[in-house]
């Protein structure tokens, strides 16, 4: 950065003296010090419902010729929220509105010297995109295939911008697999983990089902059965359910007709209808229990969507496995 030779008040030459344990520069006739302070930068991060977020690419040095997120320096009598609206304004033609301060960093640049980056959300309230008076372009890039940006400052908002959101993309991603009635592709729902913890844990999960169907007085049929079949035929459903759940190939109408079978089987062996139900409910809380013991205090957001929504899948799953199983029940 270029030093001043001229006191600015009475253009008298600068002195360098040691003040404050530094050298800087001082008038002597004026008796004041000239200090260098870091040059404060404003940017905007517009995200659109796509993801993309709003780069410019540069007319000018520094980074001539690279994307960055829209920026300017701060001007003499407006507040750097301002600075950043106008840059918007200037650089790619729209109104926007502050939302929230998203980003501050100190970076030295070898064309300005030291800066102050100062980063805020943005929402584009109006206008159309058009590059100006510092950009050859303007548009929207999706948040996870960007180009290099210009600046670091740049890069580290928009990985805190994505940081702060990427929970929320999660919910909002699986209420709309959900919602909308597809199988999910695994790993693509926050409760999946939670369905890898039954798969790792059946035998755990198993073995406390048998403890209390054996000895719990709605399942009075099971304690007259030999352990080791009583425990072979539930390891199957529980070893197999966490698959069923986070694997899109499976075929859930050949999963109900297998439940219709275990109906069935169980009616010819003598079980009542009420004692196969009330174990499988116990089923769904040992599952609940184990899973949710292994999860501990869950406290972001995303945690405790995760509980939700794997309450719902399996709440879901087991209502339609009774019904199935009650129809087996019926068969001749």
């Amino acid at each position: 950065m270029k030093k001043r030779k001229y006191c600015s008040v009475c253009s008298r030459e600068i002195e360098n003296r040691k003040i404050d344990d530094r050298i800087r520069d001082y008038c002597s006739k004026c008796d004041i010090v000239h200090y260098d302070n870091p040059l404060p930068v404003a940017s905007s991060v517009i995200v659109n419902t796509k993801r993309e977020i709003l780069l410019v690419l540069r007319k000018n040095e520094p980074k001539k010729g690279m994307w960055g997120l829209p920026s300017g320096f701060a001007e003499i009598d407006e507040t750097i929220e301002e600075a950043s609206l106008r840059e918007l304004n200037e650089e790619a033609g729209i109104t926007g509105e502050v939302l929230r301060l998203l980003d501050t960093r100190s970076h030295y640049n070898d064309f300005y010297g030291d800066l102050i980056w100062v980063t805020f959300e943005v929402n584009w309230i109006s206008g159309d995109i058009l590059p100006g008076d510092d950009a050859i372009d303007a548009k929207f890039f999706s948040l996870f295939d960007l180009p290099d940006l210009a600046f670091k400052a740049n890069q580290l908002a928009v990985e805190k911008y994505i940081n702060r959101y990427k929970d929320l993309w999660k919910m909002q991603d699986s209420f709309k697999r959900l919602e909308g009635g597809r199988r999910p592709t695994k790993g693509n729902l926050p409760s999946d983990s939670l369905f890898d913890i039954i798969n790792r844990d059946s035998q755990i999960i198993t073995d406390n089902w048998v403890a209390e169907v054996m000895s719990h007085p709605t399942t009075e049929h099971y304690s007259t059965q030999p352990k080791e079949e009583v425990y072979d035929k539930a390891h199957i459903v529980i070893s197999q359910f966490g698959k069923w759940m986070i694997h899109p190939d499976q075929n859930m109408d050949e999963i109900w007709e297998y439940f219709k079978e275990i109906g069935n089987e169980r009616r010819e062996d003598g079980y009542k209808l009420s004692e196969v139900i009330s174990a499988l409910s116990l089923t769904r809380k040992h599952i609940f229990a184990h899973v949710f013991a292994q999860g501990g205090v869950w406290v972001r957001p995303i945690e405790m969507y995760r509980s939700m929504e794997f309450t719902s899948r399996v709440n879901l799953f087991f209502d339609k496995a009774t019904y199935h199983i009650s129809k087996g029940y019926e068969m001749e």
